[in-house]
């Protein structure tokens, strides 16, 4: 099983490869190889366009696909996603706020809605956090409950403030939730990259724990895993690095849910192989997605978030009905 695990990483790496050259040359506009080193109007679309959003791409791919395998792992539950305890939620929130009270605004050159959809989403965050440990709860059936009533509060307030919204920004604020890889320039992709090095280090340094925790918490105890040590390592560092990503693209769903199960199938559970094969799935099925977002109805553009959904739907209906008859 460790030979073929260690095959299914190489050929992922290979086909990763391949896609993040690839990829960039796909688009309305034809760009040949050799008009990306001339100094015209095609070779600033590749580097400043399509070069930071292929990259952008995968980078938030794989950090949500990784901070998906941390909750099922640390939840023990296969179900789980990065925004069970209601990181997307409260990042909504704080951007449709933004969006409703200062418009496109910038504070120390930073736009609103970045602000404060990270600020949202670190509240909510920290929210669950201090009912956990004022109840002295801090365990995960008791995370995930308080992340559900906190996404159907959050979810509330947000229908509230687009009724009051005009209809610009009522449209900008549905625009934004369906989730979009739409900017330019690598400031964004720079931004996602300091979470991907937040969260990766992360989860190799706790990988025995993750093994562990995986199958039993009584277990896991019986081996010296400090529990809740760990899963407040996991809640901080996944909150915080999905945060990041989340207030540059949106909530895009799905991908911390099906990356992590393409990899058990594919290199088994043990987590020194499963991270850096979700961490590559999850990059590609982004990647692979937001293609064909923008290429797929050129030159309009679909918001990735519904490409993301419309193939996450079917498969979450899947493991629910595999689940339930295991």
């Amino acid at each position: 099983m460790i030979g073929r695990s260690r095959q299914m990483l190489v050929f992922l790496v290979f086909i990763s490869a391949v896609i993040l050259i690839c990829a960039p040359f796909a688009g309305l506009a034809d760009i040949s190889l050799s008009s990306v080193f001339q100094d015209s109007v095609t070779e600033r679309i590749f580097w400043q366009i399509r070069v930071p959003r292929v990259a952008g791409a995968f980078i938030a791919g794989a950090v949500l696909a990784i901070a998906g395998m941390s909750f099922q792992s640390m939840f023990r539950n296969d179900l789980a996603t990065p925004y069970t305890l209601g990181v997307s939620s409260g990042a909504a929130l704080g951007a449709v706020i933004a969006i409703k009270l200062f418009s496109d605004g910038l504070f120390l050159n930073l736009p609103f809605v970045e602000i404060l959809s990270f600020a949202g989403a670190l509240a909510t965050v920290g929210l669950i956090f201090l009912l956990a440990s004022a109840k002295k709860r801090n365990t995960a059936q008791f995370l995930i409950l308080a992340g559900i009533a906190v996404n159907f509060t959050a979810s509330g307030l947000i229908l509230f403030i687009q009724f009051l919204a005009s209809g610009s920004e009522s449209s900008s604020m549905i625009r934004w939730m369906m989730g979009s890889l739409d900017y330019t320039g690598m400031e964004p992709v720079i931004k996602m990259l300091c979470a991907f090095f937040i969260i990766v280090p992360v989860a190799f340094f706790l990988h025995r724990e993750l093994d562990l925790m995986k199958i039993n918490t009584e277990i896991a105890q019986s081996r010296g895993v400090n529990i809740k040590r760990v899963n407040n390592i996991i809640f901080f560092t996944v909150s915080f690095a999905v945060a990041a990503v989340v207030s540059q693209t949106g909530p895009i769903g799905f991908i911390g849910l099906i990356a992590p199960h393409i990899g058990r199938n594919l290199v088994g559970r043990e987590h020194r192989y499963l991270i850096p094969a979700s961490l590559l799935i999850g990059g590609l099925l982004l990647l692979i997605s937001d293609t064909i977002a923008r290429t797929v109805i050129a030159p309009s553009e679909i918001p990735v978030g519904v490409i993301t959904a419309l193939a996450g739907g079917p498969f979450f209906l899947f493991l629910l009905i595999r689940s339930s008859k295991s």
